[in-house]
């Protein structure tokens, strides 16, 4: 880069910490400063200035200051940080431990990370950081209180409803389009004078010092201003905020949502018997159990009573009738299945459950006896197979319409539910109020989302049960009724229901429900009383896997027996059940009581029976045993199945049950938990001694098997445990670690033993294979504190393998990058539109930042919310793409140190981890700390060291992937920083003294990479993170004096220089800034001006890069279109982000400090600031949306996400009127603020150069920044500061504008005119100051103000000929506020300025009222065009005014795609152009003036500057536009011929390039001839290619008779029409145009076109007279007008026929027809530069009828020689046309003429040549029809021969019928020719002319 960065200049590297020195040791704001911030030389931008070692500094340099803020901002507190010890929660009364007393390491390590303690770094000052302080939405508000609304005119809407009065009050009447171009002078100065002024200013032409105006005006500007610049600013958008660290939740078992059901009674129409119940959730769609069973029993005590013998007592924790259950993935699929058993009895199913559906309670009395009978057989079954059940019956809700139906009612609910036979259909009956079932709410992804957090509790009344059927009782037959009761039509309804009534509650948990029990029968808190019936908590079997660590002691088993097949077992075996045992050992007495009791039974049992199917020798089982595990297991524990045959009938010397078959699974295998299906064969004998440590697979010598040791019986194990991981790597990982850590040798893995020698490269493989891709997520995640804890303390504790240290650091930490990587990789299911994943994966809960957690003290003192270590000034944009916030695992936490071993655990023990794929939380920390105190332990490093050296020496991907995780790495090293200091005391020492120099390098290498990589890849991150400081600096209570601001201000000072080589890369907000709201088409010259040259065009081309200055866009550093971009372009957002903080630097920063920055930068560097604010102005503008707010509503949207188009409608829908207001409030203060500092930057800019010698080039560039910020929508308030400096800034530097920067004051003058005509007083006032001071100074310059008064003029008329809103009043009572100025100037009355402002005024005030007529006709096109012909007109005398009007005239054609006239209107402009050029310089290729351009258009002439009042061009101010140049003239030539082009008017095309071609020749441009030649190609081709296919006009003549119509009334026009218009559309056009205008039944078209007289007319109403007419040409003209093109173009005369009859009527016989024919000659040739033309001559002239009929048979003779001449030849027209001539039907045809103007010779001797001619047309027309036949007969197939015999025969007769008329001659005509002559002049007369002028 040629220019270096501003503020890094002159900075050589070697003092560098000198200079901070100095700048930190400047307290008191010395000059010394200043000497320091000198910029100049080359210093690379990418090479980092050494930081100052600002601890040393303090203590060699004592600050000077006194205590206070500036002070505090120095010092840094000395009691920041504290580390505690807090006990871990716990949910249960008791902790969830194992009971036995020696466990394996394993265990241990695993039980001591669910209980230990938690340390928790406590900081006391993080709270002000934003990163626990973010800036909400609720404090900007709270900063935001008392904002005055700032009064934008664009906010202050016109009273629509009078206003529109007056415009429809305005379209009644209408005005004269005579040639007067102006109205009446006297009126118009009488409308003035009467007019009110605005206030005048005080004091504002007293002669004042301008260091004085200067003073006064800063105070102005400084006062009331809002200190806090970021609280306007919108806060970056919550969803990705830079840093954010919400004290983490601590960590927590995970819970979906949580359902409470509670059982309330169940009762059956015959109670005969004890019935069992057990509830589950299942999910269709998934086929999978997602829950538990749970057991309840609802029977009475007496039926109880019957299985007394059975049922010792019943333990309170199986007497729960309530139930809790978690769902993590609720759907539409989930149901609650309710199955019931009974016990054991004869019979099959359906047998037992006849009775319940026979018998109805209602009958009980009728049967009496029989119900006696069935208890009495019921109390036998109970008191003989009470241990045994059979299945009875089930049921099942679909659990979504309870929880939708519920939500639906107003209170709770009852629903009733059964099967209706009615209805025909499974439905829920429901209570009326019930409405019909809701369609769900919200969907998300597709999938239906159900809530089952909001629901209204609803009763259900389930009264249907389906009985089981014994050969449908797998799973699968169940999820196949399942899907079936989903349909209308289901089998279910067909068969027979028992009739029961179960009452249930369904409703939302509550928070914390009392007396409940977890699914280990612990007691959760609070739990009073223990004699209270519990609720149990179910666990859940999730659909799909959480991603969730373990955080308490769980070590369940779920057996779950299926199936058994013994049909191929000999014996008799049919009433089978199976006894499940756990065993640990082989003996019957090693049975453990591990197995839950179900309900109303023991807590715990040694064995559990599946239930019997009656006489099913391969039955399906539907129970599942549930297993308490031990924690350490052995190879001697095993689950034993026995099945036994039970006898049902009592016979003697039958046994209740007889074993028929064992089989076992042993529990470990290789050392790891055997779980998932087993198909396992059964012995028919007991398994002999030793066989627990076998599979049943294993063919045990001389056992017998069932069915050939296939396997029979098919068991699902499935654990809940936190010991055992159930993955091979992780087990195998775990035990060579455990191994390590008890040296005990060799470890059997497996079937593999390995020795200490070969130890490590296991241990190697292991942690490698940690690395692998088959490592499943779900296992990771439950153990990932545990695994973190042993990566790193093999990373800190290099172990000893056979005596030697082995160094796995660097793959330790591979891994522990890998997995936090593929955690957050795998994790991201749940990822919101950040990459961040939402599911908990971390330990600690990550609360949303949008709803901080409460502090310490307000969660009751629990102080590890306090927490977690947070390092207050942490890279924040580390978090790369997940920034929400870190949160470190619980934090940070560890145990009170025993041995060193467990406090390595303890200390890292709370392992962080991502609670969402994205942040892992931060890892506490490290093992040492603590030894480090203690001294033992040589080898252990410090884990802060180990883990920055793995980090700085790792490469390639590991690299990469501790990159993506940084955060994650940064916050582990930052813990365990902070345990080390702090347990070594070490937090006061010296920096210095506290890491070593080679932990120092590690951290400095590794910061500066990560950041370089960052600032590359997340540019826009590093934005926020700049925002966002400066954000928390603008709020920070320590920072409000302003002194302290500026000083923290101070620090910021290099970001001014950054910017400035962004630029280029900005967003460009002037692009969309398109400043009167009008596309740039012709005739936007003074808008264009605006952007003409903003600094010096060299370095404006230095920038770019190129060596043509480009004038399209706005502002020059827009000219770097083609610069090469370093980095690629910003986004607006970051763009706008990075401008807000370079204007907070600049607010805050100190203006001395500011001014002596800008003194040292050179002129290139100082215009770019300038280009700099330019952009700040256009990013900022205040942009009023439809809603009534401004950019705050829907245009932040567009800078805050450009993709979110769903979010902006949402938005939008969502914000209250009140919302909106706000937001407007804070838009218009952030314009006014944004605005205000760029103006405070322009003044010390001023101060600062205005000594300088190259001020001219930058006091150009501040004037483009201020007009610029006139141009945009502005507040009043900064609109007043505004004018106040331009005043004090041209009065200062008057030359400076009048001078040098011309186009600058065109600029100012349509600026301060725009604001003259604001709504606005204030506004009005301070422009029409600054208006006649302009002036005035403009007239001291030189006794007159001829600049000014030309540039005013033009900039009305440019206001008012493009503005849409723009308002004559007001700008009238500005006009007469320059009066007043000027009639009391006092110094200047002498002179002849108030004369001259006077006549200003006055004319400016005229073109004003022709322009309000303007607007009225806005509507109608063609008066539109005719009044700003007029006014071009007006402006004869002065071109730059004509010429703006012209093309004002093209810009309205272009838009209406009349192409012909807004080229025309283009060659008037040039031609206007050429005259005044050839006046200017002589120059032989330039075209003469208009007469160049006669051949174009014969209008041209009249921009011929031939009249006396014409200025001469080289007077000051005239022709000085751009066009005025041989380049404009090219410009406008060019555009010229494309509008040609585009009109189809090719010729033309031809005409305008023979003008331009001699200018390039000259100018030797060969690549423009090319072009030309190339187009006039292209032209010419169309010309051949179109030839008979081009349309252009149609013309109408258009009369308009009625006094409405004001002066238009009987004035009459051509209109030039698109081609093919029909006389119906213009019609109705006008009709419906002048009919809104005065009234539908005010209007009338007059349908004929003969001569209207007004007399007859009705004089309230308005007629029109429309006529179709013809180009006319005289038979001379015709040899000239030769294409289609020349009897299309310089068309003056036109032609229409009228037939009328002497009695008045239209039509009549051949011998009464008459014609008129009128002749129109129009003001102008068209096409024009306007599409309708005045008439201004008119002549009729009539046919008698016998001319008439002469006519007619030339025409009819003309079209059969075209048609049998045509070439190619058309058989059908030719055939249409003979049709016409012969056939003989043809009424009024040429033998009727013939006969009625042939057959005698007239009477009157005048109309014997008329007979003669007649009768040699008729000679010609048979010789024409003769020649037609012979034609036709040539080009006929055979198929029309008939019709061609026909056609002759008819031509025949028609021939002979003609041949005497045609013979007879007139013998008079035939006499000497001397006597002819004498009647030439009778026959002439008879052709009665009437000439009307």
């Amino acid at each position: 880069m040629a220019e270096r960065r501003a503020f890094a200049q002159k900075i050589s590297r070697t003092v560098a910490a000198e200079v901070r020195k100095q700048i930190a040791g400047q307290y008191g704001g010395s000059p010394q400063l200043l000497k320091n911030l000198s910029v100049g030389g080359n210093i690379p931008l990418t090479e980092a200035v050494e930081p100052v070692d600002f601890e040393e500094y303090l203590i060699t340099h004592p600050p000077l200051i006194e205590s206070g803020p500036l002070r505090d901002l120095i010092e840094f507190p000395p009691d920041d940080i504290e580390v505690l010890y807090t006990p871990r929660e716990c949910r249960t009364l008791g902790q969830a431990v194992p009971e036995e007393g020696e466990n394996d390491p394993h265990v241990r390590d695993c039980v001591r990370s669910y209980t230990e303690d938690w340390a928790v770094v406590n900081r006391k000052y993080h709270k002000l950081g934003t990163a626990f302080n973010p800036n909400t939405l609720d404090k900007q508000k709270e900063r935001q209180r008392g904002l005055p609304k700032q009064v934008f005119e664009s906010d202050e809407l016109p009273d629509h409803s009078s206003y529109q009065d007056d415009q429809d009050d305005l379209k009644r009447r209408s005005m004269s389009i005579d040639d007067t171009p102006r109205g009446s002078w006297a009126c118009s100065i009488f409308d003035l004078k009467n007019s009110q002024p605005d206030a005048l200013l005080p004091h504002l032409l007293d002669r004042v010092p301008n260091e004085e105006i200067d003073h006064h005006n800063e105070d102005q500007r400084k006062s009331n201003r809002h200190r806090e610049l970021f609280a306007l600013h919108p806060a970056l958008d919550e969803e990705e905020p830079i840093e954010r660290h919400c004290v983490p939740d601590v960590p927590k078992e995970h819970f979906g949502q949580r359902l409470l059901v509670k059982c309330l009674s169940l009762k059956f129409e015959i109670e005969i018997e004890p019935i069992f119940a057990s509830l589950a959730l299942y999910d269709v769609k998934e086929k999978k159990k997602i829950s538990e069973n749970f057991y309840f029993d609802l029977n009475s005590e007496q039926t109880k009573f019957m299985l007394r013998p059975h049922i010792p007592s019943a333990a309170i924790s199986t007497l729960a009738r309530s139930a809790v259950f978690s769902i993590t993935y609720p759907s539409q699929d989930v149901f609650l299945v309710i199955k019931l058993e009974k016990v054991l009895q004869q019979g099959d199913i359906g047998e037992c459950a006849e009775p319940y559906m026979v018998f109805k309670e209602s009958d009980a009395a009728k049967n009496k006896e029989k119900l006696e009978k069935l208890r009495s057989q019921s109390e036998q079954f109970c008191q003989r197979l009470g241990r045994y059940r059979m299945p009875f019956a089930w049921t099942a809700i679909h659990l979504m319409n309870i929880v939708n139906s519920a939500g639906s009612l107003e209170r709770d609910t009852e629903l009733e539910m059964g099967l209706s036979e009615r209805k025909g259909s499974w439905s829920e009956r429901r209570n009326s109020s019930i409405v019909g079932r809701r369609s769900l709410e919200r969907t998300t992804s597709g999938d239906e989302s159900c809530s089952l957090t909001s629901f209204r509790p609803a009763t259900l009344t389930v009264t249907n049960f389906f009985k089981q059927e014994g050969d449908r009782l797998s799973d699968e037959d169940l999820y196949k009724f399942l899907a079936d009761m989903r349909r209308p039509s289901s089998v279910l309804r067909r068969l027979r229901p028992i009739t029961a009534q179960l009452k249930i509650d369904i409703s939302p948990a509550p928070e914390n429900p009392h007396y409940c029990l977890t699914p280990d029968l612990l007691q959760v808190k609070p739990y009073p009383d223990s004699r209270v019936r519990p609720t149990k908590e179910i666990l859940e079997f999730p659909a799909r896997d959480i991603y969730v660590p373990n955080t308490t002691y769980r070590n369940l088993l779920h057996v779950n027996p299926q199936s058994l097949n013994f049909a191929n077992r000999q014996g008799s075996a049919r009433n089978i059940t199976v006894k499940v045992q756990f065993m640990n050992g082989e003996d019957p007495s090693n049975a453990m009581p591990v197995i839950f009791g179900k309900s109303s039974c023991a807590e715990y049992s040694k064995e559990a029976y599946t239930a019997v199917v009656y006489h099913n020798r391969s039955p399906d089982f539907h129970d599942e045993v549930k297993i308490k595990l031990p924690a350490s297991l052995t190879d001697h524990h095993h689950i034993l199945f026995t099945f036994y045959h039970v006898s049902c009938q009592q016979k003697q010397n039958t046994p209740l049950e007889t074993p028929v078959g064992y089989t076992w699974i042993p529990m470990l295998q290789n050392g790891r938990l055997r779980t998932g299906h087993f198909c396992l064969p059964v012995s028919l004998e007991k398994p002999p001694q030793s066989y627990s440590v076998l599979s049943p697979d294993v063919p045990l010598p001389g056992m017998k098997w069932v069915d050939n040791h296939r396997g029979v019986f098919n068991v699902e194990v499935v654990a809940a445990s936190a010991i055992h991981t159930q993955d091979q790597y992780l087990d195998k990982f775990f035990a060579l670690v455990h191994a390590l850590d008890e040296h005990m040798f060799p470890v059997r893995i497996g079937d593999m033993r390995i020795m200490e020698n070969n130890l490590e490269a296991e241990l190697k493989s292991s942690i490698a294979a940690l690395n692998s891709s088959q490592l499943e997520p779900c296992p990771v995640v439950r153990f990932l504190h545990l695994l973190l804890d042993k990566l790193v303390l093999l990373m800190v504790r290099p172990p000893v393998i056979a005596g030697q240290i082995v160094n796995l650091g660097q793959a330790s930490f591979e891994v522990m990058a890998s997995i936090v990587n593929r955690l957050h990789k795998y994790l991201d299911t749940s990822q919101d539109m950040h990459g961040r994943n939402k599911i908990s994966l971390s330990h600690i809960y990550i609360l949303d930042p949008n709803s901080p957690s409460p502090g310490p003290g307000g969660l009751g003192g629990s102080v590890h919310y306090a927490t977690m270590a947070r390092s207050a000034v942490r890279p924040s944009s580390l978090n790369l793409n997940r920034s929400r916030s870190l949160s470190n695992s619980n934090p940070d936490i560890s145990g009170t140190p025993t041995s060193p071993d467990d406090e390595v655990r303890s200390i890292i023990g709370s392992k962080a981890m991502e609670r969402s794929g994205n942040r892992m939380s931060s890892h506490t920390e490290s093992a040492s700390f603590l030894q480090t105190l203690t001294g033992r332990l040589p080898t252990k490093k410090l884990f802060h060291e180990e883990l920055a050296l793995q980090w700085v020496v790792s490469s390639g991907s590991v690299r990469e992937g501790a990159l993506q995780q940084a955060w994650f790495f940064f916050e582990l090293m930052v813990k365990s920083i902070i345990h080390h200091l702090y347990f070594t005391d070490r937090l006061q020492s010296p920096r210095k003294n506290r890491f070593p120099e080679r932990f120092m390098d590690d951290i400095t290498a590794l910061v500066s990479t990560i950041a370089g990589d960052i600032v590359s890849r997340f540019q826009k991150k590093v934005i926020s993170v700049v925002h966002n400081l400066l954000s928390s600096h603008d709020s920070d209570p320590r920072y409000a004096d302003p002194e302290v601001k500026a000083r923290v201000a101070l620090l910021y000072l290099p970001l001014i220089g950054i910017v400035m080589e962004t630029l280029p890369q900005l967003y460009d907000f002037t692009e969309s800034h398109n400043q009167w709201g009008r596309p740039g088409g012709p005739g936007t010259e003074e808008q264009e001006a605006e952007g003409n040259s903003m600094i010096s065009q060299t370095v404006a081309m230095a920038i770019a890069g190129t060596s043509v200055p480009q004038m399209s866009r706005p502002s020059s550093f827009l000219l770097n279109t083609q610069a090469t971009r370093q980095h690629g372009s910003f986004s607006a957002e970051s763009s706008r982000s990075l401008l807000i903080c370079l204007l907070w630097v600049l607010k805050n920063a100190d203006e001395m400090v500011l001014q002596k920055w800008f003194t040292d930068l050179s002129v290139s560097q100082l215009s770019r600031l300038l280009d700099l604010l330019y952009l700040c102005v256009s990013c900022f503008e205040y942009k009023r949306s439809p809603s009534g707010s401004a950019f705050g509503s829907q245009e932040n949207l567009r800078w805050r996400k450009d993709m979110t188009h769903w979010r902006q409608t949402s938005e939008k829908m969502d914000k209250t009127r009140a919302e909106l207001e706000h937001e407007a409030i804070i838009d218009g203060n952030l314009a006014t603020e944004a605005n205000l500092i760029i103006l405070d930057t322009l003044e010390i800019i001023v101060q600062t150069v205005s000594v300088t010698e190259s001020k001219e080039s930058i006091l150009g560039g501040v004037l483009k920044v201020l007009l610029h910020s006139m141009a945009c929508n502005q507040s009043a308030l900064y609109l007043q500061h505004c004018f106040a400096t331009q005043r004090a800034l041209v009065s200062k530097f008057p030359e400076l504008l009048f001078e040098e920067e011309t186009e600058q004051c065109a600029d100012l003058c349509l600026r301060l005119l725009r604001n003259c005509s604001s709504s606005i007083s204030t506004i009005r006032a301070h422009a029409s100051a600054s208006l006649y001071l302009l002036m005035r100074q403009n007239f001291e310059i030189g006794n007159n103000f001829a600049r000014v008064k030309m540039q005013v003029t033009m900039s009305l008329s440019s206001l008012v000929g493009t503005s849409q809103n723009f308002n004559e009043e007001f700008l009238r009572r500005s006009l007469k506020t320059i009066l007043t100025y000027a009639e009391e100037d006092l110094e200047l009355r002498e002179t002849t300025f108030p004369d001259q402002v006077q006549d200003l005024v006055f004319n400016l005030h005229m073109i004003l009222s022709d322009t309000v007529k303007m607007k009225e006709h806005q509507e109608d096109p063609e008066m539109l065009i005719d009044l700003m012909y007029r006014i071009a007109k007006g402006y004869q005398t002065s071109p730059d005014l004509r010429l703006t009007w012209l093309q004002n005239m093209a810009g309205k054609h272009s838009e209406r795609n009349n192409h012909a006239e807004a080229a025309q209107c283009l060659v008037h402009s040039a031609a206007l152009v050429a005259e005044y050029l050839s006046m200017l310089e002589d120059r032989k290729y330039l075209p003469v003036g208009c007469v160049t351009f006669q051949n174009i258009s014969s209008n041209v002439l009249e921009e011929s500057a031939v009249s006396d009042d014409v200025v001469s061009p080289d007077e000051e101010g005239i022709c000085s536009g751009k066009y005025f140049t041989e380049a404009g003239l090219v410009g406008l030539l060019e555009q010229a011929a494309a509008s040609f082009s585009m009109a189809g008017l090719y010729e033309a095309v031809n005409e305008v390039y023979k003008v331009l071609i001699p200018v390039h020749e000259a100018n030797r441009d060969a690549k423009k001839l090319a072009t030309i030649h190339g187009k006039l190609q292209e032209a010419f081709g169309k010309i051949v290619h179109q030839n008979g296919k081009r349309m252009f006009g149609t013309y109408f003549r258009v009369g308009f008779y009625g006094s409405k119509f004001g002066d238009l009334d009987e004035q009459e026009f051509v209109y030039k029409e698109p081609a093919i218009t029909k006389l119906a559309e213009i019609s109705h056009r006008l009709e419906s145009f002048y009919g809104e205008r005065f009234g539908e039944d005010q209007v009338e078209v007059i349908k004929d076109s003969n001569p209207v007289d007004k007399c007859k007319l009705d004089p309230n109403k308005a007629f029109i007279q429309i006529t179709y007419v013809e180009p006319y040409f005289d038979t001379y003209e015709m040899k000239d007008r030769i294409t289609y093109f020349d009897k299309n173009y310089n068309l003056r005369r036109f032609v229409y026929c009228t037939p009328f009859t002497l009695d008045g009527r239209a039509h009549g016989d051949l011998h009464e027809q008459f014609k008129r024919k009128t002749n129109l000659t129009t003001s102008h040739a068209f096409p024009y530069i306007k599409t309708r033309i005045n008439i201004i001559h008119k002549e009729e002239i009539i046919s008698t009828p016998i001319e008439v009929a002469i006519e007619d048979m030339q025409k009819k003779t003309q079209e059969l020689a075209f048609a049998t001449h045509q070439d190619p030849s058309d058989a059908k027209m030719l055939q249409m046309v003979l049709q016409g001539s012969v056939g003989t039907t043809v009424n009024q045809g040429p033998l009727e003429v013939a006969q009625v103007f042939l057959s005698e010779i007239p009477s009157d001797p005048k109309l014997y040549r008329h007979h003669n001619k007649l009768r040699l047309c008729f000679k010609d027309f048979t010789k024409r029809c003769e020649d037609a036949l012979r034609k036709n007969k040539s080009l006929i197939g055979p198929d029309q021969k008939e019709y061609q015999r026909e056609l002759e025969r008819n031509y025949h007769r028609l021939k002979e019928a003609l041949q005497p008329l045609i013979n007879r001659k007139i013998p008079q005509l035939y006499k000497p020719v001397l006597q002819v002559n004498s009647h030439r002049d009778s026959f002439s007369r008879m052709s009665l002319r009437k000439l009307d002028v």
